[in-house]
């Protein structure tokens, strides 16, 4: 997780918190954060290092539609990060 920039660690929160989003779904959900349109030329890049790392998995929901879910490596991530927040956020 250390290796990834922030825009990808807000990528793998979404994906984690979906069940099995598309990538337009992903889109939709990461604008509302960010307030601002994501171009397909900086999500898809992104989503592509996070499978290409193993935190994500990718599948197709048909010919047209992939479909992105957390692997357990990116459940693990995600616990580390937050073990490690922990360390100096008072939640």
């Amino acid at each position: 997780m250390d290796d990834l920039t922030g825009f990808q660690r807000d990528l793998l929160y979404v994906i984690a918190g979906a069940d099995q989003p598309s990538g337009q779904d992903i889109k939709e959900e990461i604008e509302t954060y960010y307030s601002s349109d994501i171009n397909h030329g900086r999500l898809y890049p992104n989503l592509d290092t996070l499978v290409n790392k193993e935190l994500v998995e990718k599948g197709e929901l048909d010919r047209r539609t992939n479909y992105y879910a957390i692997s357990d490596e990116g459940h693990e991530a995600i616990e580390d990060r937050r073990d490690w927040e922990s360390q100096y956020v008072d939640t």
